[in-house]
């Protein structure tokens, strides 16, 4: 347990070494701020639409895991599988005490970490932007942190998804091109497959849009919790596999 505990701040002390991880963590901010603000202009512009303190950070929240956090979450995990397998780093990784599960595990739990760092400072900036903008106070901060934190589960399901592809290639811009093309297609054949949109852990990305559509039914809401961590135990489970078997 102390060898991963070990492995698992190593891995996320070589992820925020690389520039372009830190460069992905400011863009987000950026993106956050520019969205509160094209969402601010919306409502400027059509004053019949109003937005509440609580609405105004959900909404980026939405923007943010649809568009933008699946493409941070496919970097990231390209750098930490494929790109260490092209620049043969990770021969060093396996040469330690320390066995592949372990290795694996790590690594989905750095990237984990990640994830939760972006939300985070999306959840920051987009309270900061819609007080900045729009003056609002009074955030219910209880229900956005919610909100932000069950979030956080189909992302990592999504990153465990990538980490399974990424077993594949051993260049990053491989497994980067080849995480869009198959997320892009998934939400393709979802919007034209009937059915299918209830059953891909892609649908539940922005997951708490569920909870207030006013029909709220716990039983429905645990039946889609286990179908999601179903889906990342499949991949968890695939990825190890495959990364248990590759040749480095």
């Amino acid at each position: 347990m102390n060898n991963l505990k070990a492995n698992i701040i190593n891995e996320v002390q070589k992820l925020f070494l690389k520039k372009k991880i830190t460069v992905f963590l400011i863009i987000t901010a950026i993106i956050c701020f520019l969205s509160a603000f094209f969402i601010s202009s919306i409502q400027q512009k059509l004053v019949f639409v109003a937005i509440d303190s609580v609405s105004f950070p959900l909404m980026t929240l939405s923007i943010f895991t649809n568009i933008f956090l699946p493409l941070f979450i496919f970097m990231t995990v390209a750098e930490l599988f494929s790109g260490e397998v092209g620049d043969k780093s990770l021969k060093l990784v396996l040469i330690r005490p320390i066995t592949r599960l372990k290795i694996f595990i790590s690594k989905n739990a750095a990237i984990a970490i990640y994830i939760i760092i972006n939300l985070a400072v999306v959840f920051v900036v987009s309270i900061f932007s819609s007080m900045l903008l729009n003056g609002k106070s009074g955030f219910n901060v209880p229900q956005i942190m919610f909100a932000y934190f069950i979030d956080v589960i189909p992302a990592v399901v999504l990153a465990l998804f990538a980490s399974f592809i990424a077993q594949f290639f051993k260049s990053s811009s491989g497994a980067i091109i080849t995480c869009i093309l198959s997320f892009i297609g998934i939400k393709l054949l979802s919007l034209f497959v009937s059915g299918i949109n209830n059953i891909v852990f892609t649908s539940y990305l922005n997951w708490y849009s569920i909870w207030t559509l006013g029909q709220f039914n716990f039983l429905s809401i645990i039946n889609t919790l286990f179908m999601v961590l179903s889906f990342g135990v499949i991949f968890f489970t695939i990825g190890y596999y495959f990364f248990d078997k590759k040749e480095v």
